[in-house]
């Protein structure tokens, strides 16, 4: 029903030119660093689907931009924690033995939607490593924002977003709203008031899968529709409209510190 919703409410088909001129009228520019989410599904009708939305994103940034999707594995944590939905305990020890680990070049993304899953397999983009958490880039700075990224603290400072914090980079939610904003979980880390859990991770060593334990905080959205609200009405911030879709393009300093402070003072 999606692509026959997006036929029936499209007046014109949306074309790479025209997500170039609505995104640069927006304040997208060559040489910026960009962390994209996106739902086709609340876009109009488009020409060549999520490939042309990434010609675009490369079109604007250009060579000296940077282009950055998060490219998450949910499948692959323990399944004791799995809700959504969940399996029964007689399965867990069986999935732990035999689903493969992560793999860069191979894992598929979970929930994070079509564009950002034809991203990942786009020549020239790059996949950090993380067996949850991983990112995708493209740019001159990919190797930079993807190298290293820990285990614990996977979305803290010395994350892929910690990277592009550095490097002053524009959320971009497209269709989609801050419940889906990655970023946010860098001030959830940069609080340093939510309590450690302890999590687990498969690797492949030596041929065999094994299950590495280590701490860090349960990373949880269910705040950051709030947090956005309260940021949108402090700055005075609008939405605007790219190609149909509801479209916010925020400051990711700006946000993250707000955000840290946000989690501060409600969590005091």
């Amino acid at each position: 029903m999606g692509e026959k919703m997006a036929i029936w409410r499209t007046k014109k088909p949306a074309t790479k030119h025209k997500i170039v001129s609505d995104l640069r009228k927006a304040g997208i520019e060559k040489g910026d660093t960009i962390i994209f989410h996106a739902s086709m599904s609340k876009a109009d009708w488009i020409c060549g689907g999520p490939v042309t939305v990434i010609l675009a994103l490369q079109e604007l940034v250009g060579e000296t931009g940077n282009i950055v999707m998060p490219a998450q594995t949910g499948q692959l944590t323990d399944p004791s924690k799995w809700e959504n939905p969940p399996v029964p305990e007689s399965w867990w020890k069986i999935i732990r033995a035999e689903t493969p680990p992560f793999d860069p070049f191979v894992t598929p993304t979970r929930g994070m939607g079509v564009i950002a899953e034809t991203f990942r397999a786009i020549p020239d983009v790059a996949r950090s490593f993380h067996p949850y958490h991983s990112f995708c880039a493209w740019g001159k700075d990919k190797e930079n924002i993807l190298s290293k990224q820990p285990l614990a603290k996977s979305m803290g400072d010395e994350s892929p977003l910690g990277k592009l914090y550095q490097l002053e980079a524009k959320i971009i939610l497209f269709g989609v709203d801050n419940n889906n904003n990655t970023s946010l979980h860098l001030a959830e880390e940069r609080s340093n008031v939510f309590p450690l859990t302890e999590n687990q991770a498969a690797f492949l060593k030596n041929g065999e899968i094994i299950w590495e334990k280590y701490q860090e905080i349960d990373y949880n959205s269910e705040a950051f529709i709030a947090l956005g609200r309260a940021y949108e009405k402090e700055r005075n911030f609008h939405p605007t409209t790219i190609i149909g879709a509801p479209t916010k393009i925020y400051d990711m300093r700006d946000l993250v510190d707000f955000g840290t402070n946000y989690f501060q003072t409600k969590n005091h």
